[in-house]
């Protein structure tokens, strides 16, 4: 195979395609490209050019698995959407909602009324999710509680209190830009 793919002349997706086929003979192969490779080069003889590139094949091969398995670990997260009921996921994202930390535990906990589509596109884009997951993130109903959040109030905590998205986005502590940007429409 190495052989044909030298004289033919290939394509890095048929190179790619040769070493999915070898599997744990890919070392072989990369040995044999190599070997050839020299020899187009002239310098001499095939056994000692497969001798001394065997570690140099074995690195690239290392080196071109390494990248496949970071890239398919990508993939899988992309394809995966994020969970926005997760205040992680909001907080990742906090600068882009104006670094007020209450307002995106409200944003996360669905503790607001669903907000306007202005803000429904920009929470979409700053969470890099799609802008129906945003919608739905708020039209799914009754707020969550978020783990992990303290309230600092002297008082027992309101369950269950939803509250007006413009007057949220009003008591937030973010730049009068996003505030207008967010209740216009």
């Amino acid at each position: 195979m190495a052989d044909r793919i030298v004289e033919a002349g290939a394509d890095p997706d048929e190179i790619a395609a040769a070493l999915t086929q070898l599997g744990d003979q890919a070392g072989v192969f990369l040995g044999r490209l190599a070997a050839h490779s020299a020899l187009r080069e002239g310098d001499g003889d095939a056994s000692d050019v497969a001798d001394r590139d065997a570690e140099a094949s074995a690195s690239l091969l290392a080196h071109v698995q390494s990248v496949y398995e970071a890239e398919k670990a990508d993939t899988a997260a992309l394809a995966r959407p994020k969970d926005l009921s997760k205040l992680p996921t909001w907080v990742a994202a906090k600068a882009a909602f104006g670094n007020d930390v209450t307002f995106v535990i409200k944003l996360a906990g669905r503790h607001v009324t669903p907000p306007t589509g202005r803000f429904v596109r920009y929470a979409a884009d700053a969470l890099g999710v799609a802008i129906t997951q945003v919608r739905q993130h708020f039209a799914d109903g009754m707020p969550r509680g978020v783990a992990g959040a303290e309230f600092k109030s002297s008082g027992k905590p309101g369950t269950g209190g939803v509250e007006d998205f413009a007057e949220a986005v009003r008591a937030a502590s973010i730049p009068d830009e996003l505030r207008s940007r967010w209740l216009a429409e």
